[in-house]
């Protein structure tokens, strides 16, 4: 693998330089002997030499070493050993024409280098020594070429030659290379190793290169190597015998290992390797390159600029990248309390370009004590772009930052005058990120014009923030100004993550903006789970007087958990976790979107009050972003967790925006909810929730809901808006809430309360009520207008087959102003209520109208369990003054029963129905509270049963522009019955307020029961002060109902009038009366079957004994079969006794004459059996399962008889054609029979 040190070069030359290195490194001493010693390996003439004294340079003496073999370009030097003393000064000589002069040191002992050792020239130096080399502290290089130390045993010149350390021979003659190319070449023979330590400050070289090439190489204990010529540095070691390239990228020396060689280490403590640009001249920095098994980079003192790092302060150059390469492991580690520690480039002053760090590792441990430390770049000035970061882990990153400060771990810095920041790249087998406060642990930050770098982080394992581990890119806002004019950006963050990504303790994901520009986005891609617990957070806002706006937030894992549970204490408290996308307030900018798409979502909240769970909004003038969730499964949400896109400005318009839910399934309990909301003071608006399941949504505990919130009155516009603001519109297989959980819309703005549809396939169940401590809620769904709103209410939109009500539930569509209130509209095919109601209702304004479309069947029964003397049933009522409006209902059967109520209504009714009033010490009524009733329809096709049922139309206002108001009408092709004690009521209440009135058409109206044991069932359209209503009635049939003429059923032993007081009679009764003397109503029936009329049913069976003839036998051996019975109720079929004829006004049925025994039996078999309904007599009764006739439309009487087999009479609709064959009558006494 070729390292290229300057990749802005083309062109390549090599040197090949051989390594093989075995043994163990000695142990230096901390003196050298100032011994400079040539060996004999070289030929005579051109063996080395040391002239001490012999030289000047810059004004000083040194000592030259001179003589070597010359062979072209290169001049070879052998020592058997090489040792510079403290103080000393020893250069190479150059001649001329001499480009690199190589040396080797032979005798077994490590050079030591305490005193200044150069070249007297522009060559380059490599000093070679296999046992090691070692720079003590005042240790100095004068080379303006290249210096390359190594403990490699030779360096070979490609087929030319090797010149070796380790096995000493004199230089081949063909030992000259063409400068442009180097080779190197396996170096055969037992191979030792050593190392390179360096404890000098060699600083600000000249050099072109500096190349430190050994076993180990270690830069320690307050040491410096530094290059201010644009020279490169680079640190390498091999831990094993093998071969390594050096190759040559325009001036610039580089590395080329073999794969799979193990390589040595590279330590630097307390130390710093540095590149800087210089003052004068057109050079950019100098690159830095490391390249070993494993690198430390370890600060322990306090002190500024220690590590690797490369600056830029002058000349607008860049200044010089950071290379590191490394098969195991690199550490950066700082435990003081310093800044600039650890890998980093900066620009500063009048520099230019930030360098760029590349880390390529098997793993990457970053650890810091404070801010600036780490791996980091940083650009102040001259508006230059700083330097990016890539890193690349085969196995882990981890980045624990023990204290605090602004900014640690790995980040990118720009400045007030800085350039566009760095970006980070991290591609790992996992991150971690800790930090014992809320610090980022990987960040890139903005503070001026220039937007700051983004982070990528690509992840084939997991991905693990903890203990306040944050990752972050930032434009903070400015404190001292009261608006940010800074036009930089934080740019985006993205983890593409295989595994899990999991923030845990109070860890953030996020996105600051505090500026002009718009924020990035957070983008998490995760192949596995998400996790956020305990406190942690992903955040995307808008600072405080920022005008920008806030980036968006997108998410996609197998599965998302939000778990505000602390792991290790489960019960106790718990810490906010949220998913957020905002803008603060005094901010202009929007809020960004939230899209999450994930498998399984579960969301467990704090238990508590607080931002904890998915929020989209804005406290400024811009708009909040919109929240798009798709979950393939279950979407669980419990423990006070919430779903909110919100507007919430105390000095700003903002408008929320929608809430888009896509689930398998959704719950929710325990306060936990889901909500579009506006609290703006200056006119935003809200967003609409759409929520689709293919499963089953339940909701559940008080607090629980799904809600649409327009808080303040000054909320929302009076402007035409265009589209529809603030709904919830819901689709499912199933709907449940329970034990307090809700659906609700209300406004206190300027604009309607939004809409509530529900579309369930199965059916929608409603029940219960929340009990926390003292406070009750119950389930329901809710739209209002509240005080202070100027719109109306929301409507109320339910379809399902079967929607259930019951233990308290309720739909309430209610207005709190003058305002109208919304509308409740049910298509079902069953509908039922029990011990729960649905309201529209009003207070001063107008009631919304209730619509009930149930195709098969509507049950209303019970009370309600708070208040059992408060009927359950379906309301449109107003309480203070109002007019309440309509309630229609179509159904095929409708049931009233056990003290339900259907009732549109101006004031309040009495437990029985009747309107409850109020007077003062004076007997005066406040007739300002008295509003204005609406209209009552039913139209059930096969059946309206009222079993202690009521159904009521009460008004304390003559209607104004409606004149149904107040009515009643009832369209019931099947049968009505009136049972135990029911009440069907148009009343009026109020000085010359005029009765409702009361239609009913259809077949056939019964009042049970038909004794006088029980209170009788009455239908009434009265007035207490103004003129009676009118009663119409159509009908087929009119059983036991009598007419009341006059108020006397009304008045009570002490002569004062009781509107009820006839209800309480055992009797069942029609009224249409003024009270108190205005003018009665009239009461109208048309009854079809003209035999019947309202008087009341007989209340006993008749005695057959009296009143029926018995049959004589027709043989003289009698039966008791042959001689049978019959029994009829009511009127009509029986003369007063059985010796008179029949009265032909009597007369129900027609009658025909007795038959002889073989007629009847003739007649039995030959007559076939009609395809009508029968009526079975008493005696043996005949079972028969028969299909569910079709619907009743209309009464025929009966015309004939004809004799089953078994005896049975069988009433026939068609007369039978009967020849009579004697006189049908006989006398009582019957003669013997023959």
């Amino acid at each position: 693998m070729v390292l290229d040190v300057l990749k802005r070069y083309n062109t390549q030359l090599s040197l090949a330089l051989c390594l093989a290195i075995s043994g163990a490194y000695a142990l230096l001493a901390n003196q050298a002997n100032a011994q400079i010693t040539p060996d004999t390996t070289l030929l005579p003439g051109e063996r080395s030499e040391l002239d001490l004294g012999s030289g000047e340079v810059n004004g000083k003496i040194v000592d030259l070493i001179k003589g070597g073999a010359i062979r072209d370009i290169n001049l070879f030097h052998s020592f058997l050993e090489f040792n510079v003393g403290d103080g000393q000064r020893v250069y190479f000589a150059n001649p001329a024409g001499i480009e690199n002069i190589l040396s080797r040191v032979t005798g077994g002992n490590a050079s030591n280098i305490f005193g200044t050792l150069g070249v007297n020239g522009g060559a380059n130096l490599f000093l070679i020594n296999p046992k090691g080399i070692l720079f003590g502290k005042n240790a100095k290089l004068d080379v303006r070429g290249s210096f390359v130390g190594t403990t490699a045993d030779g360096i070979g010149f490609g087929n030319q030659g090797v010149f070796s350390a380790s096995n000493p021979e004199p230089p081949s003659p063909l030992l000259t290379v063409n400068p442009n190319v180097f080779f190197f070449n396996q170096i055969p023979g037992n191979m030792t190793r050593g190392s390179i330590t360096s404890r000098a400050k060699l600083e600000e070289l000249a050099v072109d290169n500096l190349l430190l090439l050994g076993g180990d190489v270690k830069v320690i204990e307050d040491s410096k190597i530094s290059t201010n010529q644009g020279g490169n540095i680079l640190l390498a070691g091999l831990g094993a015998p093998g071969q390594v390239a050096l190759t040559r990228d325009g001036n610039k020396l580089g590395l080329d290992f073999p794969d799979g060689v193990k390589k040595g280490n590279v330590v630097v403590k307390d130390s710093a390797i540095e590149t800087l640009v210089p003052e004068d001249g057109n050079v950019d920095g100098g690159d830095i390159r490391i390249i070993a098994d494993s690198l430390e980079v370890e600060n322990t003192e306090k002190k500024e600029d220690q590590g690797i790092f490369t600056i830029t302060k002058s000349n607008g150059r860049k200044s010089g990248d950071i290379i590191i390469s490394a098969d195991n492991s690199v550490l950066i580690k700082s435990t003081a309390r310093e800044k600039r520690q650890g890998i980093f480039t900066i620009t500063e002053d009048e520099g230019g370009e930030g360098g760029k760090i590349t880390i390529d590792a098997g793993s990457l441990t970053v650890e810091t004590a404070r801010r600036e430390q780490g791996i980091f770049t940083i650009t102040k000035v001259n508006g230059q772009k700083g330097g990016d970061i890539v890193i690349t882990a085969d196995d882990s990153v981890s980045i624990i930052a023990s204290r605090d400060g602004s900014q640690h771990g790995i980040f990118t810095l720009t400045d007030p005058e800085g350039g566009t920041g760095g970006s980070i790249q991290i591609t790992a087998g996992s991150l971690m990120v800790e930090s014992e406060k809320e610090t980022p642990g990987i960040s890139a930050r903005t503070k001026g014009d220039a937007d700051s770098g983004s982070i990528t982080i690509n992840v084939s394992g997991n991905v693990e923030l903890k203990k306040k581990g944050t990752i972050r890119t930032e434009q903070p806002e400015d404190r001292n100004t009261d608006k940010n004019d800074k036009e930089g950006s934080p740019r985006d963050i993205l983890l593409n993550v295989l595994g899990n990504v999991i923030l845990n303790d109070n860890s953030r994901l996020q996105i600051f903006n505090g500026g002009k520009g718009d924020g990035g986005k957070i983008t998490i891609l995760a192949g596995g789970a998400v996790e956020l617990k305990f406190g942690s957070k992903i955040e995307n806002v808008a600072k405080q007087k920022s005008t920008g706006s806030s980036g968006g937030i997108e998410l996609q894992a197998r599965s998302l958990l939000l778990d505000s549970r602390n792991p290790s204490d489960p019960e106790s408290r718990r810490g906010q976790v949220q998913i957020t996308a905002k803008t603060d307030r005094n901010t202009t900018g929007d809020g960004g979107p939230i899209d999450i798409r994930v498998g399984l979502l579960t969301m467990i909240g704090p238990n508590r009050s607080g931002s904890s769970g998915i929020t989209a909004n804005t406290s400024g003038a811009g708009n909040a972003g919109m929240i798009t969730i798709i979950v393939e499964g279950n979407f669980i949400m419990k423990d006070r967790a919430k779903i909110e896109a919100k507007s919430n400005s105390s000095s700003a318009k903002g408008d929320g925006n929608d809430i888009i839910i896509e689930a398998g399934s959704l719950s929710l309990s325990n306060n936990s909810f889901i909500t579009a909301e506006t609290k703006s003071e200056n006119g935003g608006n809200p967003g609409n929730i759409e929520i689709t399941v293919k499963d089953k949504i339940e909701i559940s505990d008080l607090d629980s809901g799904i809600r649409s919130q327009i808080r303040d009155k000054d909320s929302g516009n009076n402007q035409t808006l265009e589209g529809e603001l603030a709904n919830i519109t819901i689709k499912a297989r199933s709907l449940s809430l329970k034990d307090g959980g809700r659906l609700e819309a209300f406004t206190q703005g300027k604009i309607k309360a939004g809409d509530i549809r529900v579309d369930a396939e199965d059916f929608v169940e409603i029940s219960g009520i929340g009990v926390k401590g003292n406070k009750k809620e119950e389930s329901g769904i809710f739209t209002q207008t509240r005080n202070g709103a100027e719109a109306e209410g929301g409507l109320i939109q339910i379809t399902t087959p079967s929607l259930r009500l019951s233990d308290g539930a309720v739909l309430n569509a209610r207005s709190t102003t003058d305002f109208r209130g919304g509308d409740i509209k049910l298509d079902v095919d069953t509908l039922t209520v029990s011990n729960s109601e649905i309201s529209a209702s009003t207070e001063t304004g107008t009631a919304g109208n209730v619509e009930v479309n149930a195709k098969d069947s509507v049950l209303l029964t019970g009370t309600l369990p708070e208040d059992p003397k408060s009927p359950a049933g379906i309301f449109a009522q107003a309480t203070e003054g109002g007019t309440a409006k309509n309630v229609t209902i179509e159904t095929d059967e409708l049931t009233v029963e056990k003290g339900a109520r259907i009732a549109v209504s101006g004031v309040p009714l009495t437990e029985q129905g009747f309107p409850e009033t109020e007077a003062d010490e004076n007997g005066e009524v406040d007739e300002s509270n008295l509003g204005e009733a609406g209209k009552l329809t039913i139209e059930a096709d096969d059946s309206l049963t009222l079993d202690n049922g009521q159904l009521v139309a009460a008004t304390g206002k003559n209607p104004t522009n409606n004149e149904e108001a107040a009515t009643i009408d009832i369209n019931v092709p099947g049968v009505i019955i009136l049972d135990n004690n029911s009440l069907i009521l148009a009343d009026a209440t109020g000085d010359g307020v005029k009765g409702g009135n009361i239609t009913i058409e259809g077949g056939v109206l019964v009042a049970l029961p038909l004794n006088n044991d029980d209170k009788g069932s009455d239908i009434f359209a009265n007035a207490q002060d103004g003129d009676g209503g009118n009663i119409k009635i159509t009908l087929q049939g009119l059983f036991n109902m009598n007419v009341l003429e006059d108020t006397s059923a009304f008045i009570d032993p002490s002569g004062n009038i009781d509107p009820s007081l006839a209800f309480q009679n055992n009797n069942s009764e029609i009224a249409a009366l003024s009270l108190s003397g205005g003018q009665s109503g009239t009461v109208t029936r048309d009854i079809t079957n003209s035999a019947q009329d309202p008087e009341l049913l007989p209340t006993s069976i008749v005695d057959p004994s009296a009143l029926i003839v018995a049959n004589c036998p027709r043989s003289g051996k009698v039966a008791v079969d042959e001689l049978g019975e019959f029994i009829i109720t009511g009127r009509g079929g029986l003369p007063p006794s059985p010796l008179d004829p029949i009265n032909q006004q009597s007369v129900l049925v027609d009658w025909v004459t007795l038959d002889t025994e073989e007629e009847n039996i003739e007649e039995a078999t030959s007559t076939p059996t009609p395809d009508v309904s029968y009526l079975p007599m008493r005696g043996k009764r005949r079972t028969v399962e028969t299909p569910t006739p079709p619907r009743p439309k209309k009464i025929v009487e009966a015309q004939g008889w004809t004799v089953g087999e078994d005896g049975t009479i069988i009433l026939t609709a068609e007369p039978n054609n009967v020849t009579p064959k004697s006189n049908w009558y006989s006398p009582r006494s019957c003669g013997s029979q023959g």
